[in-house]
């Protein structure tokens, strides 16, 4: 299912409004379109919803995580650090139209700030993450792709500048217990996400 198909039998559930839909839609689709993003882009986002169709059945709440996919990267500027926390904002904001029940709106927010500390308690929040890292741990061209795109992201941003950058955040997940939040995704990807990290941060 392509996503703009996705996304509004997802905002059909819970209103007949066709003009209010399309209008959802095109805030998402101008976000996610624009110049700068070589990776946060709907690629990365369908890439999500091919892990969460593969696990559905594990979540408590499919709607919930669906949304939370939807909406986790609607900002992202490289010279800011509260991508998540503004994304979370325009989520709730967005969202609000369609008179989500309180509990939607509550744990959207947490799932989206969720992707910036990558900590979890709940079941749902825990997939969420671990979808939104699964990068993390393909294939080393597959990884490296990944990197590239990154690196293209934040083109305006100096050399020195960004490798420093990137060995914190390279670091910070290498010296993590786990990467991962499920077992899952642990069995699958911990051990291959350890070695592209440690291989990424060796060439900086």
């Amino acid at each position: 299912m392509n996503l703009i198909l996705r996304f509004k039998k997802l905002v059909s559930s819970y209103t007949s409004n066709t003009i209010l839909i399309d209008s959802l839609w095109n805030t998402l689709e101008k976000n996610y379109t624009e110049k700068h993003r070589a990776y946060h882009n709907f690629t990365h986002i369908e890439e999500l919803f091919s892990y969460f169709d593969t696990y559905k059945n594990e979540l408590e709440n499919a709607d919930i995580v669906s949304f939370s996919i939807f909406y986790h990267d609607m900002i992202y500027n490289i010279w800011k650090k509260d991508n998540e926390e503004q994304s979370a904002i325009l989520a709730l904001k967005e969202l609000s139209k369609i008179n989500l029940p309180h509990d939607f709106l509550k744990n959207i927010n947490q799932q989206i700030i969720a992707t910036k500390t990558h900590d979890a308690i709940d079941n749902d929040t825990k997939w969420m993450i671990d979808f939104d890292l699964a990068i993390l741990g393909q294939q080393e061209d597959i990884y490296r792709n990944y990197t590239k795109l990154i690196r293209k992201e934040y083109k305006l941003v100096p050399s020195l500048l960004y490798k420093n950058g990137r060995q914190k955040v390279l670091q910070h997940f290498i010296d993590k217990p786990f990467i991962y939040a499920t077992d899952e995704f642990r069995n699958l990807y911990e051990s291959q996400a350890k070695l592209n990290l440690t291989n990424e941060l060796n060439t900086l």
